[in-house]
């Protein structure tokens, strides 16, 4: 019955599979890459560490870490190495027995080097490894993709009315159920693209070191918010085309851009004086509560649960807890399959 919805589910997961893969095989090249700088800092430091004469004061900070300092009076280096423990090790190595042309940082997750340009009294090499990564991150980046996904799969209605929707009405099943085992095989490939997304950052950062991933209290709260808010998104752009013929490319294309404008400009109108414009600007504030995107970006942080209210209604609503917005987008999800499933009733072949 919906064979041909599974196929095109299937090749899209297929075609993003095969995206990551070449995105690992660069992953993988870059820590070949990387080995050598990596390799060579660590084995510098452990020499310092261990010089003849070296001094070494370990003392416990107030937040329970423990530092230790290494005094190297051959080259006047110092070594300070902060052990937190289950939250990571940071080394910091300074003097002028540091040599670095150029300030240079990366970071591939848990692990990143900082160095700092040599200068009269020498250069400094910060690494920090070991530290805990949050799961509600890799929530944040698997909904970016499957919001993609969601795009690509988005409009199923509008596929079949272009060509063959006498057809369509001859199967033996109401085209509300139609509809929904239409959309419950999309929502599955959504879901799926979210766990590729999570199984290739998880492999990307064991590359360089083993993941640790930590699960706070307002994780559950943070992936039902990253799962609801692809599907509230898919439902939102097949509501926009479901009885239409043609031009479902230009709705998915109209919907990004109103996604992505809608809240520079609305702040734009916001901030100008004239009663006017600023009326537009507070209609303008209303219509992005319809916008399921904006409840994971409208937070002040990486990852959502922390905005803070500032523009009344609108903040207010976009930036509220993670679990109040999860509670919102799932019934905008609602709403949008309802509205599709409207419009598909009454559409006449």
């Amino acid at each position: 019955m919906f064979y041909a919805e599974w196929l095109r589910v299937r090749n899209c997961l297929r075609i993003l599979a095969i995206v990551f893969a070449a995105l690992f095989v660069i992953v993988a090249l870059l820590r070949v890459a990387l080995n050598g700088q990596i390799a060579g800092s660590r084995a510098w430091i452990n020499v310092e560490m261990h010089e003849r004469g070296a001094r070494v004061t370990t003392t416990r900070l107030a937040d329970g870490s423990t530092q230790t300092i290494y005094d190297v009076p051959s080259d006047h280096d110092r070594i300070v190495v902060v052990d937190r423990g289950w939250h990571g090790k940071t080394i910091t190595v300074s003097g002028p027995g540091v040599e670095s042309d150029r300030s240079q940082t990366f970071q591939v997750g848990t692990l990143g080097v900082h160095a700092t340009r040599s200068t009269a009294h020498g250069g400094a090499i910060q690494v920090t490894t070991d530290a805990p990564e949050s799961a509600r991150d890799l929530l944040l980046l698997a909904a970016f993709v499957a919001l993609i996904i969601a795009t690509v799969l988005s409009g199923p209605l509008a596929n079949e009315n272009r060509n063959h929707l006498e057809v369509v009405w001859t199967k033996p099943i109401s085209r509300e159920r139609y509809a929904l085992g239409v959309f419950g095989v999309d929502a599955i490939g959504i879901l799926a693209s979210m766990a590729l997304a999570i199984v290739f950052m998880l492999l990307s950062t064991a590359l360089f070191e083993l993941p640790i991933i930590v699960i706070d209290p307002q994780t559950p709260a943070v992936l039902a918010l990253t799962i609801f808010t692809p599907l509230a998104w898919y439902a939102l752009l097949t509501a926009a085309a479901a009885s239409l013929k043609r031009g479902r490319g230009a709705v998915l294309g109209l919907g990004w851009c109103a996604a992505l404008f809608i809240l520079p400009v609305t702040m734009g109108f916001l901030a100008l004086q004239q009663p006017a414009v600023h009326f537009v600007g507070v209609v303008l504030s209303y219509l992005m509560l319809l916008d399921p995107i904006l409840y994971i970006h409208m937070s002040g942080s990486s990852a959502p649960g922390d905005g803070t209210p500032v523009y009344g209604v609108m903040y207010s609503v976009l930036g509220a807890p993670a679990a109040t917005r999860a509670a919102i987008v799932f019934a905008l999800a609602v709403i949008y399959s309802a509205l599709s499933l409207v419009q598909w009733h009454r559409l006449e072949a």
